[in-house]
């Protein structure tokens, strides 16, 4: 099932891969289009944008301080992303319909190996009827290149495509009622296009249902109270004998409480807790239960400064195939991730005027890992690993929107995270990305 390790292309196929330029060459018509075209046309229900983006990355991989690229790659990296998008927002009488399709073209300078076509869209409905009912109704796919260096996956040196499918519904009754109900399902499905089998055990699927209760005291209070049940299936997880394939399901419940509250016009708070209830199907040794939450302060401090400060705590646990040497073999194994991360983050948005904006942020993030190595024929745990890492973060960007069709900015970052223990290492990345977008409406 494993396919050989990448090989450089021989020079006729490293030219087919460059890109052909049929998406730039649209998303520069449609931006020359923007200027020729009158400012009344934007009370259209529909638009059409084009976008240039340009990233270079000090540490595309996210590797460790001390860790040499594979070979044929390099550790930095430049990638121009073209793209066309178009949509449209319409009511149709107490209906409204709304749907948008980004198509994307991204080239790598360097590692042109993960060059790739990305494409995101999704379509929904809002729909009304009288005595207070109405609900929604989404549909959205995206195709994206997955992450290079995740967390139980490790580096990959091979392209591996994403593909997200998802559908959601929901019903409401009493909308503008002190009380109200939801009630909800949806589903959300994962494939990758990598043929190896650490990265096929990521494929996922999971349905979801949940109803919620909210009570509105009135203008400057909210309380949400919800229950929500979701089934996974990691469907390729591993192979069995024989080359079967062996799937690992789970169920998990969860009682979510929320509120907010407006004690003043310039100031917002709210509060989220989780609590969440987790049972496998074929190992009921990795049961876990788990407390996640978050606590928001939102601060208009004067008309163009917005002040955003978030902690947020989050628990939870993952597994990922993998085999260790016996004798002259190997027998397979399950690695169970446990981990517990707590985020600050604090973020500031200034209107300097009606076209120019400044953002800036900071984030500080600590984890704390335990892996437990677990047989899979007779589970046996076959010891622990512990790990802890501190990563910071800080942000910058600026926004020009020299008419209301065009907008222009620059963001940068810079991350550094260090580690102590066996599950975690330190690294560094700086990033710089610059972007233009032209939107006809």
């Amino acid at each position: 099932m494993h396919r050989p390790a990448h090989q450089p292309y021989p020079k006729r196929a490293r030219a087919a891969a460059r890109p052909n330029c049929t998406w730039a060459a649209l998303a520069w018509a449609a931006c020359g289009l923007f200027t020729a075209l009158p400012v009344a046309a934007q009370t259209s229900p529909y638009y059409v944008s084009g976008s240039v983006a340009a990233t270079h990355d000090s540490n595309l991989f996210r590797l460790a301080d001390d860790q040499v690229p594979s070979p044929n790659s390099t550790r930095s990296d430049t990638v121009l992303s073209t793209a066309v998008a178009g949509g449209f927002n319409q009511g149709i009488g107490r209906q409204r319909v709304y749907g948008s399709l980004t198509l994307r073209d991204n080239r790598f300078q360097s590692n042109d190996l993960y060059s790739n076509h990305s494409y995101n869209g999704s379509a929904g409905l809002d729909w009304s009827m009288i005595e207070r009912i109405s609900g929604t109704l989404s549909v959205n796919a995206a195709l994206a290149l997955s992450p290079f260096n995740a967390d139980g996956v490790g580096l990959l040196t091979q392209k591996n495509l994403e593909t997200t499918q998802a559908a959601n519904t929901l019903v409401r009754i009493g909308v503008v009622t002190e009380y109200s109900v939801e009630v909800g399902a949806g589903l959300r499905r994962v494939r990758n296009s990598l043929d190896l089998e650490r990265v096929r055990a990521r494929d996922f699927n999971q349905d979801n249902y949940s109803v919620a209760l909210a009570w509105r005291p009135g203008g400057a209070l909210s309380l949400v109270g919800a229950l929500r049940v979701l089934n996974g299936e990691y469907p390729t997880f591993r192979e069995g004998a024989g080359g079967a394939v062996v799937s690992d399901r789970f169920k998990q419940q969860q009682v979510e409480l929320a509120t907010t509250w407006q004690p003043r016009g310039a100031s917002s708070l709210d509060l989220r807790l989780n609590f969440g209830d987790t049972r496998y199907v074929s190992n009921e040794d990795r049961n876990f239960s788990s407390l996640t939450g978050s606590f928001g302060w939102l601060w208009q401090a004067t008309g163009k400064l917005r002040l955003n400060t978030r902690y947020t705590r989050d628990e939870g646990q993952d597994a990922y195939p993998s085999s260790i040497p016996f004798f002259f073999t190997s027998i397979p194994v399950t690695l169970v991730d446990n981990r517990v991360v707590s985020t600050l983050r604090v973020q500031g948005d200034l209107d300097v005027s009606g076209k120019v904006a400044l953002s800036a942020s900071a984030q500080v993030a600590r984890r704390d890992l335990k892996r437990d190595t677990v047989t899979v024929f007779a589970p046996t745990s076959l010891g622990q690993n512990e790990g802890r890492d501190s990563t910071t973060l800080l942000t910058m960007g600026v926004r020009w929107a020299p008419s209301r069709s065009a907008l222009l900015g620059c963001d940068a970052s810079t991350e550094r995270r260090s580690a102590s223990g066996e599950l975690s290492t330190a690294l560094r990345v700086s990033t710089l990305t610059c972007y233009g977008q032209l939107t006809l409406q």
